[in-house]
């Protein structure tokens, strides 16, 4: 999806955190297993939903879950408005006395699945489930709860014409049997605070990571007395728009590190040379004419014949930036392509796009944001955009989807900066390209019961990263920053460039 530059599958402003390095993809829920009740122990007396035993699987890999749903109404102001079901699933605590709260994840995207996320999570959680559950919708529009997709618009990669995406846009909600304009981050913090309810647990500990730190943060706001502690991962501060140029001059502030960093180590230098010439020479190659290149398809093995363009450029580029793993690529894949060895390159956009396309709600992920940022992009936000790769294209195919959606509800004071007594822990990436540490910092100043970890040499989504995991357990496990050992992060260190395709060089 993100993986192009083409707007139309840009729509998503932040993205899903950990694409270049886990698969999230293909997670369902089996019916085929016979539902159990939920064990008396992981609720309270008030909980109202029935938990029965589910698979939830991703391949060939299955864990055991509890799922339930529970309907709510599409407009929250209109009691004889239809009837939409959240899916839910839990994953019981492993004390047979867990904590009266439970804890919660929020999936970035926006458009993406909570549910997938915990999938990919969900062995390394054991600190956390050894004394409370965990829980996690799926937010409204997003994974199984009645899911806003627009198959046209998500395979458009290559449409920037402002026309042809109004077009695009109106064909998409000709389609939609909802009405996105209450698929909104609003009404979402409501929903999540119905689950927590019915569920019958006092509060949350909420983690959310990339888009999930607004929800996170509006449902701190909303409901601070249900919130027993926040991890803020890769942090999108209140007031923060990203419908503008935002994104273009932080890929390209990422790819200037990339390119500096190339040029000071003596082996990448040394076998690569200039990165941003070649890229640049590059650029104005695929900008007169995209080339057609024949390989193997890296998922499929089918044999192929593959455009590639300057958006598929600019799009593999922004998303092998969110990882350090991915990023050690890009000198050798720019060079590779530079000398008219196309495949590589290739084979990178086409596993990315295989990866994050199916995995995006691209309707309800423009709902969001023709809601909470386009209406909001000033003439500032898009000024000196020439000096970036991206240029205007991304927040002109923006403005135009959003000639087409309608805005939707939104709360008065959601961009209102607040503060809270709430504990809560806001992490970055050093290297981060759409959430970097400065989000970090601005949140911090705000809340003022907070603690910011930046985390050395990597990217976006650093709460499996290190020792990151172990002190995120312990903080939920605490509710408190106390006894947090944090130099552990220290010892982090960017992935070396690769040097040829057998691997990086130290």
């Amino acid at each position: 999806m993100y993986y192009r530059l083409a707007p139309l599958s840009l729509f998503s402003i932040f993205t899903l955190s950990l694409i270049l390095s886990t698969a999230l993809s293909s997670t369902r829920v089996s019916a085929e297993e016979t539902p159990q009740e939920s064990p008396a122990h992981s609720t309270t007396a008030f909980a109202s939903l029935a938990f029965k035993r589910c698979l939830i699987s991703q391949g060939a890999y299955q864990i055991d879950a509890q799922c339930a749903t529970l309907a709510r109404h599409e407009n929250p102001d209109d009691a004889n408005s239809k009837l939409i079901e959240l899916s839910i699933v839990k994953l019981p605590s492993h004390s047979s006395k867990p904590e009266a709260d439970a804890f919660t994840l929020i999936q970035g995207g926006p458009g993406s699945s909570s549910i997938d996320l915990i999938i990919s999570y969900s062995n390394v959680l054991n600190g956390i489930r050894a004394n409370r559950d965990i829980l996690v919708v799926d937010q409204r529009g997003t994974g199984r709860s009645n899911v806003l997709t627009c198959p046209d618009m998500q395979e458009a990669t290559d449409v920037i014409d402002p026309e042809k995406i109004k077009q695009l846009s109106q064909q998409c909600l000709d389609a939609l049997d909802a009405d996105p304009r209450f698929y909104t981050t609003s009404v979402a913090v409501q929903d999540l605070d119905a689950v927590r309810q019915a569920a019958g647990y006092e509060q949350l500990s909420v983690y959310g990571v990339s888009y999930g730190t607004r929800v996170a943060q509006h449902y701190l706001r909303r409901f601070p007395e249900k919130t027993r502690a926040v991890i803020l991962d890769g942090v999108t501060p209140i007031g923060l728009n990203l419908a503008g140029g935002e994104i273009a001059r932080r890929s390209q502030a990422a790819f200037d590190q990339m390119a500096e960093r190339c040029k000071t180590s003596s082996v990448c230098n040394k076998q690569f040379g200039d990165i941003s010439l070649k890229f640049k020479e590059l650029r104005e190659r695929l900008s007169q004419a995209p080339v057609t290149v024949s390989l193997l398809h890296p998922v499929s093995g089918e044999l192929i014949d593959e455009e590639l363009s300057e958006q598929d450029l600019y799009g593999v580029l922004r998303l092998m930036a969110y990882s350090t793993e991915s990023n050690a690529l890009l000198p050798m894949l720019i060079s590779q392509a530079h000398a008219k060895n196309y495949i590589p390159l290739t084979a990178q956009t086409l596993m990315v796009g295989s990866e994050f396309s199916k995995d995006l709600a691209i309707a309800m992920s423009n709902a969001i944001v023709c809601t909470e940022d386009a209406p909001y992009v000033t003439e500032s936000d898009v000024q000196g955009l020439d000096n970036t790769y991206f240029g205007n294209d991304m927040a002109n195919s923006i403005a135009a989807m959003c000639e087409v959606f309608p805005r939707g509800l939104k709360d008065e004071d959601f961009f209102e900066p607040f503060d809270s007594d709430v504990p809560v822990l806001i992490l970055s990436g050093e290297t981060d390209p759409i959430t970097p540490p400065e989000n970090g910092e601005q949140a911090a100043k705000m809340l003022s019961n907070s603690k910011h970890l930046v985390v050395p040499a990597h990217g976006h989504g650093v709460f499996v990263r290190g020792c990151v995991l172990q002190l995120g357990s312990q903080f939920i496990k605490e509710g408190s920053f106390e006894h947090l050992k944090t130099d552990c992060i220290k010892r982090e260190r960017p992935m070396p460039f690769f040097n040829n395709n057998a691997g990086p060089t130290s």
